[in-house]
């Protein structure tokens, strides 16, 4: 993170606050915004009815069986579309050995061009036609960078870190659209993967004082003479205490702590090494009376808040409900919650820990919560891509924009504060069609936004769903892995059946082979059983 004491060269960052970052270069942003990068008027979210697991304690006993149905559940809540070999290799190496694989650390990724260390232009000296055309160059990079992500949740590996990426990117919720540097937006990923799996107070002390998050919430530019409250009252309600459990003079108190901190969009006058601002705008901006916060009087400073807020309980619990709704369920169990932020309180908020209790807990394994999450439109549309071994296809960057906006998920763009709402919200009567839609067009080809030049290796798909060491016909396991990997939840034997004979079409199962030429009518019978299963409900659940 760019910062730079008082001392420094830099001790200068010219800024603006409530028109980004000028005015006509914020006209023409907003308007190109609303024309190329989000739909504009995206429908209301109408729920359906449906997936109710049983309610249980989780102080009912229950064994975790390791097999091939657990370690399903577990890569399908962690990682992007998991294929057979992954879940085979989680069977063979156990479940403690698998978790401590899923929680590993991993090396940060090259950046996705060298714009993320661009310095910023000097507006005032551009003609209309020159900001025109470095806001274009902002849009490309976006776009870029958005499909530079989608490869990175594609390619992931057996490593939870690109979904934790994704959770805190919806967690503490930015956009593009308003914080306009797409330097600032790789910054903020950057903090998330960093430190997705890290300390809870580093990361939010990263995200709060970073550029992206003190232009969302208008951290930038507060002052003691006249504080903003948005980011104070998030703060408490969406990052760490959730509702009910601050009170207004609790976010007028704060607001005044997080006055004097700037950002011109890339750089910040905060020092993360004395935890302090600099410059005139701490001197002179900054509140340093003392303010009551929480029951405790003094002079704070938003490092302060952040302090108090982490000592109350209600914090432990309110990150712990995230993540399991998350990576669970969405109606959280309140014993188990409990339990859960006790290991996170004790373990001095590391991350890792807590997940680590929700992975290898029995309560995770039950059986009641398989299928039971609607999956979310980037991870489900990736991880079938990467299920028809197509991750590899060098699909177009326009394309995937299209799929993210129609499907109510773009990527740097969630649709306010609250993030994405997830479970039932994904589905409504217009995005379900589109889901298959855009789904089918993987294999037919028939899509709303034409050709996207992708190829689908029949075989090859076929293949990777056959186990070397059974014996059964290849067919059998074909359809009885497709239906593992593929649909959230087991079938009854009618469907079951159903699927086998779409793929048979009256011949028998020893006629069905992987090893037949391309040409073969069954690859054309295959297709027509991937699409009938891409049509399932059971396909939009993990």
């Amino acid at each position: 993170m760019n910062s730079h004491k008082m001392g420094s060269s830099l001790n200068y960052i010219k800024t603006s606050n409530n028109i980004w970052p000028d005015s006509q270069t914020r006209r023409l942003h907003k308007k190109f915004i609303n024309k190329h990068w989000k739909q504009v008027n995206i429908d209301k979210q109408e729920p359906i009815t449906g997936i109710n697991p049983q309610n249980r304690s989780s102080q009912q006993p229950l064994d975790i069986t390791w097999d091939i149905q657990s370690a399903t559940h577990l890569l399908k809540r962690t990682v992007t579309g998991p294929n057979l070999e992954e879940v085979n290799a989680l069977i063979n190496n156990g479940m403690e050995t698998s978790i401590q694989g899923l929680l590993a650390d991993q090396e940060l990724p090259s950046p996705p061009g060298a714009w993320v260390d661009e310095e910023l232009p000097d507006w005032g000296s551009l003609s209309s036609d020159e900001r025109q055309a470095i806001i274009q160059t902002y849009y490309s990079r976006m776009r870029a960078f958005q499909k530079w992500w989608a490869n990175r949740i594609m390619n992931g590996g057996l490593n939870i870190t690109e979904v934790m990426t994704l959770f805190w990117h919806s967690y503490f919720a930015s956009a593009y659209s308003k914080v306009f540097y797409p330097q600032a937006m790789y910054q903020q990923n950057n903090i998330f993967r960093t430190f997705c799996m890290g300390n809870f107070k580093n990361l939010l002390r990263q995200v709060t004082f970073g550029p992206a998050m003190m232009i969302w919430l208008d951290i930038s530019g507060s002052k003691k003479q006249a504080p903003n409250e948005n980011f104070a009252r998030e703060l408490m309600e969406l990052f760490t205490l959730g509702v009910d459990n601050y009170s207004q003079s609790d976010v007028v108190a704060a607001s005044h702590a997080f006055t004097g901190y700037v950002t011109n969009g890339v750089e910040t006058n905060y020092d993360f090494d004395t935890m302090e601002g600099w410059g005139y705008w701490w001197t002179d901006w900054h509140d340093f009376d003392d303010k009551t916060f929480m029951g405790q009087t003094g002079p704070w400073t938003g490092d302060d808040i952040i302090d108090i807020i982490l000592d109350r309980d209600e914090c432990a619990l309110h990150i712990c409900k995230k993540l399991y709704k998350w990576f669970l369920y969405d109606h959280v169990d309140l014993d188990f919650i409990d339990g859960m932020a006790d290991v996170l309180r004790s373990n001095n908020y590391e991350i890792k820990p807590a997940l680590e209790y929700l992975f290898s807990n029995e309560h995770f394994y039950d059986p009641t919560f398989y299928g039971a999450n609607v999956q979310n439109p980037v991870q489900l549309y990736l991880g079938t891509i990467k299920r028809l071994k197509m991750e590899e296809q060098p699909f177009d960057t326009d394309y995937f924009n299209e799929i993210q906006n129609h499907l109510n998920m773009i990527l740097f763009e969630p649709p306010d504060v609250n993030g994405w709402l997830g479970y039932r919200a994904w589905i409504n009567s217009n995005t379900l069609p589109l889901r298959k839609a855009m789904l089918c067009a993987l294999i037919n080809h028939e899509s709303p936004f034409g050709s996207f030049g992708n190829y689908l290796n029949i075989p090859s798909v076929a293949q990777s769903l056959v186990n070397d060491n059974d014996d059964r016909y290849h067919i059998i396991q074909i359809v009885d892995n497709l239906v593992l990997l593929f649909l959230g939840i087991e079938i009854n034997e009618t469907l079951s059946e159903q699927l086998l004979n779409i793929a048979l079409d009256g011949a028998e199962p020893y006629d069905w082979s992987i090893n037949l030429p391309a040409y073969n009518a069954q690859w054309s019978r295959f297709e027509d059983l991937l699409m009938y299963i891409i049509r399932l409900p059971e396909f939009q659940l993990s």
